[in-house]
């Protein structure tokens, strides 16, 4: 059984140790979300986290009524995986990200409660941006977009002082997105997560949008720290987005 402390980490360093010591080998299939969390007593969330970040290092693919299928890794993979890992143990957290959870899940619940048609056009405006920006492959729009889409939230919070405290981390946060962009699937993660915040905050659902905003920024710093481990960008990151992803119909 994992101990419950830093459990996501954990269940990293598990898949990590099968496919690095051959136990799982290239094209072979990782166990089940169901085994996993039965195995090692952990929550799904913990074992998709743990998955998306061996999938975003390029050691896994995820395929559809397949499961988590090992990929032949290259050696900078396993450089990037091994960086990766030193990474989410170190005892330095990252104060930005750290500060955005204690802000911006309040943000947004006052959001769902205070939330105009101004503020939902914003914010559905800085989605369509974030939409063209990821099919157009334009990763300084990228950020934009996504501080575009934050900034809304705080702007309908309808509290002065902390829209301008979350203000106040845009110019640092910045450059921490357009790192994190070069991270494979991380931007459509990102829409999509924005998509549901929206969807929540247009519902007036203040414990779905604090929900959603969590995961969120738990996706971002995953990110960002693969980011920072040096993966390398993986090229032009075009996806099938065709513009069929719209805020006025994603259900929470």
């Amino acid at each position: 059984m994992i101990r419950r402390e830093t459990l996501t980490s954990r269940v990293f360093d598990h898949l990590f140790a099968k496919i690095k010591s051959g136990q799982v080998k290239p094209g072979e299939k990782l166990p089940t979300e169901k085994e996993l969390t039965q195995t090692l007593g952990v929550s799904r969330t913990c074992v998709r986290e743990a998955m998306k970040s061996l999938q975003a290092l390029q050691l896994v693919s995820v395929r559809a009524a397949v499961g988590a299928v090992v990929n032949q890794p290259s050696p900078g993979a396993w450089f990037n995986a091994y960086l990766f890992a030193a990474a989410i143990h170190s005892e330095q957290r990252d104060a930005q990200t750290e500060f955005r959870k204690i802000i911006e899940v309040g943000l947004v619940s006052l959001a769902a409660e205070k939330a105009n048609d101004a503020d939902i056009e914003a914010l559905s405006k800085s989605i369509a941006d974030y939409e063209k920006a990821i099919v157009e492959n334009n990763a300084s729009a990228i950020a934009q977009a996504d501080i575009d889409f934050h900034t809304a939230v705080a702007a309908a919070s309808k509290n002065p002082i902390a829209e301008m405290v979350w203000r106040s981390i845009v110019p640092p946060l910045t450059e921490q997105l357009m790192s994190a962009t070069a991270v494979p699937n991380a931007a459509i993660e990102g829409l999509r997560d924005h998509l549901r915040i929206f969807g929540a905050i247009k519902r007036g659902k203040p414990e779905k949008a604090r929900s959603a905003m969590r995961t969120h920024l738990d996706n971002a710093e995953r990110n960002f720290l693969i980011a920072r481990s040096g993966i390398p960008a993986p090229g032009a990151e075009k996806q099938p987005v065709k513009r069929q992803i719209s805020p006025e119909r994603f259900a929470v």
